[in-house]
């Protein structure tokens, strides 16, 4: 009876651990890079955000397009290279999908206590009636093929952003948990306030748009110049009509 329920103890411990490294097929398919290929589409990713970093500085209209092959390919070739300590030590090779409107993230977990592949579905929209609140939905969360509790992972996300100095705040949505992320409206180099109107996923896409807007003290720096310019001109006007 105890070699039965020892070999019993064994069957079952060796399907979980088999479980837990079985890797989602978009994780799979996102590591397939060639390191060539990779920090070409790395190298797109950093051009396309470097020139939207610059339009969004001027009052304007903007957007940003990436897709989830360009990130990869950034995430592969750049990341450990130029952030290096951004990841906790706890993760390596982190890769992202876009499957219709649903973000798909993966990545390598090495804890003290589980060796996996971790993947969670995410969904990602602008939360209505708050301006530059970005809402990142949480659904399934596995290890492997196996479920794992979403408290875990948001206990891992908090102590990140904590870490981060990220401000997160948490609430609920159709019983899932949802990260809300303010993203700042204002800084040192925009000659503006930032408006995001559009966050956008489709397939293997991302579309974010929005609007740089003049602020009131610069309408009326504006107004100021122009009321100055209309008096002038009303002033220069007799001069020039008399002979």
């Amino acid at each position: 009876m105890f070699c039965l329920a020892v070999a019993l103890i064994a069957v079952v411990t060796g399907a979980v651990y088999n479980a837990t490294q079985q890797a989602p097929q978009f994780y799979t398919e996102a590591l397939e890079f060639e390191p060539v290929d990779a920090s070409e589409t790395g190298e797109i990713l950093e051009e396309q955000v470097f020139a939207f970093s610059n339009q969004v500085k001027k009052p304007r209209r903007w957007s940003l397009h990436l897709t989830d092959r360009q990130i990869n390919g950034w995430l592969a070739s750049d990341l450990k290279e130029k952030f290096p300590g951004i990841l906790p030590e706890t993760i390596e090779e982190p890769r992202v999908a876009v499957q219709g409107k649903t973000l798909l993230v993966g990545c390598k977990y090495k804890g003290q206590s589980l060796n996996s592949i971790l993947a969670v579905s995410l969904d990602c929209f602008l939360v209505e009636g708050q301006p530059n609140v970005v809402g990142i939905q949480l659904h399934n969360v596995t290890a492997g093929s196996l479920p794992i509790p979403i408290g875990k992972l948001i206990d891992e996300i908090n102590t990140y952003a904590d870490k981060a100095d990220l401000p997160l705040r948490w609430q609920q949505r159709d019983g899932d948990p949802v990260a809300l992320i303010t993203i700042p409206s204002e800084g040192p180099e925009i000659e503006g306030e930032i408006r995001i109107d559009a966050l956008e996923l489709k397939d293997g896409e991302i579309l974010l748009s929005g609007e740089t807007l003049k602020t009131e003290e610069e309408k009326q720096k504006e107004a100021m110049k122009a009321s100055q310019s209309e008096v002038a001109e009303s002033e220069l006007a007799p001069a020039v009509e008399s002979p």
